[in-house]
């Protein structure tokens, strides 16, 4: 597996894993403690950007083996993902809305609701361990092809 690849999914599973924490906190305390929401919006940031990371390495990768379309935006790295067969078409429109929430904690952070926060980490948060086994399923996937490939030859 691609050593980059493998830093992001350990990133991600590192900021899964402190969102997992506060996803176990109580509405009423997380929306009392200002900082508990500046950190959550914070590591959700960058679980999102992880999984963008690890899309676009991907897709760099896959450029290797056939013509794809580098992505232009954010969302159409998950479009991409879904193209060559990372991930499905009801799983992409779920990255794509992750990827729209990504750019509000960016860019419009002061109209950010600390509910709808609250609710993404409650609701939402398994999402990240989805896309990795998606993703370390396609890995081991291209890694089997491409031995047989070898073997062939």
């Amino acid at each position: 597996m691609d050593n980059r690849i493998k830093e992001h999914l350990k990133n991600l599973n590192k900021y899964y894993l402190l969102l997992r924490k506060i996803q176990k906190k109580d509405y009423q305390d997380f929306k009392k403690d200002e900082i508990l929401q500046g950190g959550s919006e914070r590591f959700l940031q960058l679980a999102i950007e992880s999984c963008l990371n690890i899309g676009n390495r991907l897709i760099s990768i896959e450029q290797f083996n056939k013509p794809i379309d580098t992505p232009e935006t954010y969302a159409d790295i998950f479009l991409q993902l879904k193209n060559i067969g990372v991930i499905d078409g009801p799983f992409c429109d779920r990255l794509v809305k992750m990827t729209k929430f990504r750019n509000r904690l960016v860019h419009l952070y002061w109209e950010i609701d600390p509910q709808k926060v609250y609710e993404i980490i409650v609701d939402n948060l398994e999402d990240f361990k989805h896309f990795e086994r998606d993703v370390v399923k396609f890995l081991k996937a291209s890694e089997q092809k491409e031995k047989s490939s070898k073997d062939a030859v």
